[in-house]
């Protein structure tokens, strides 16, 4: 029994396989980077919400969401010290800000970055009022670099800059 297809038919049918083939191939491949994109924006929104939340705990006058969230090996780099700090001087720091609750500022995202278990996020700050109630102008740059313990982040380690002035 001989099969025959109408001129150009066999051409059409092979063109309509392969190309059938490479859209479940790319859509394969689409689905595999949105699950990896779902992964990255899901745990850029949990490390997100901690980070306005350690500001909203900072203008109610403490560092307990910070002290809370931050893993036991956590070592930070403010801008207005020499070297960096190790947990024990962010305890510190804790203390001596109870019923400093006047501090005004406004965060903004600029970057995050996901490897494995580990989340690196980027942002800027710019205080207009201090915990004390003294009116500046301050713009700092923040990195923190934040690792999954089980289901949840625990920032490790932290480094923020004054704004440099840059050129135009």
């Amino acid at each position: 029994m001989a099969i025959t297809f109408e001129k150009g038919a066999l051409r059409r049918r092979i063109a309509a396989a392969l190309f059938g083939g490479i859209v479940l191939g790319l859509g394969a491949a689409n689905a595999a980077g949105e699950d990896a994109k779902s992964e990255k924006d899901k745990a850029r929104d949990a490390i997100w919400a901690k980070e306005q939340s350690i500001y909203k705990g900072r203008a109610k006058g403490g560092l307990q969401f910070y002290l809370d969230n931050a893993a036991e090996e956590y070592v930070g780099w403010p801008p207005t010290v020499s070297k960096p700090l190790a947990l024990s001087a962010l305890r510190q720091s804790s203390a001596s800000m109870a019923g400093q609750n006047q501090e005004q500022l406004t965060m903004n995202f600029m970057d995050f970055t996901l490897h494995g278990d580990t989340g690196i996020i980027y942002y800027m700050n710019h205080r207009t009022v201090k915990p004390d109630g003294t009116q500046v102008d301050e713009k700092w740059e923040t990195i923190h670099v934040w690792v999954r313990e089980g289901d949840d982040w625990k920032i490790v380690g932290a480094m923020a800059r004054i704004e440099p002035k840059r050129g135009g």
